[in-house]
């Protein structure tokens, strides 16, 4: 079964006396379709080797086959998504040595991006990003993978574009469009600590205006993450077991 991204249908949006508002335009919702999907790729919605159903990801998205096909040969442009010789749309498999590749690509751009962030943090940054990790703990306490991920998403990514650099975020997210959905995979084994350590130690960094010390932090989280993910055996068993699972559900249960 094709895998759902972490979003829910939609009814057409009204206004206070009740009309209807206007459609969408046609590029409007092409930009949300593909943010949608880019969004389901980093957060590991999509597994290595899954196939994509476009009419599936229509009646999820509540939009009709054309924004998503769109949608859908725009990532394969950029690599995130594969399309085989008789059509079918499908996550590109991960090998191990492409993977370790990403990953160290990963530590050197984004521990770069850790560091200019610090150099610029301010308070209101540290106290979203505290925000965000108590929500990512929150998640892990309560086995709530999808959610684990978004979240561990939405702190790396706020801390990035706190770099204000307009040439390392352009270069980190097609990274993570690639790394993404070998992720799901390092939160399902009871072998890999549920933690937020290296976040912590993000967060200790920015308070104390050290920029190299958030930079080993995250350059860490993410080694970490990779050592654990190349020693298991995820690169032989990437079929899909996030399939169909919606926000909130726990596979294992």
């Amino acid at each position: 079964m094709p895998a759902k991204p972490p979003v829910t249908k939609r009814r057409r949006p009204q206004h206070d006396d009740g009309a209807p508002e206007r459609p969408r335009r046609r590029g409007e919702l092409q930009d949300r379709v593909v943010d949608e999907l880019r969004r389901g790729l980093m957060i590991g919605a999509f597994v290595p080797g899954q196939t994509i159903s476009l009419r599936r990801l229509a009646d999820d998205l509540g939009t009709s086959s054309m924004p998503v096909r769109e949608a859908i040969n725009q990532l394969v442009a950029a690599n995130a998504l594969e399309m085989l010789p008789n059509r079918t749309v499908c996550v590109p498999h991960m090998t191990p040595a492409r993977f370790e590749e990403l990953s160290r690509v990963r530590q050197a751009l984004e521990g770069m991006a850790a560091e200019m962030a610090c150099q610029r943090a301010t308070h209101e940054l540290v106290k979203r990003l505290e925000r965000i990790n108590g929500e990512l703990q929150r998640a892990i306490r309560e086995r709530n993978i999808v959610q684990c991920l978004a979240k561990n998403q939405e702190f790396h990514f706020t801390l990035y574009e706190a770099a204000n650099s307009e040439v390392l975020l352009p270069l980190i997210e097609p990274l993570w469009l690639m790394a993404g959905p070998i992720m799901y995979f390092s939160l399902i084994s009871p072998d890999m600590p549920w933690d937020a350590s290296a976040h912590n130690d993000v967060l200790d960094a920015l308070k104390a205006r050290d920029p190299a010390a958030a930079r080993r932090a995250i350059e860490r989280d993410i080694r970490s993450t990779a050592t654990y993910l190349l020693k298991s055996s995820v690169f032989r068993s990437t079929s899909g077991p996030l399939a169909g699972l919606r926000a909130g559900a726990d596979p294992r249960r």
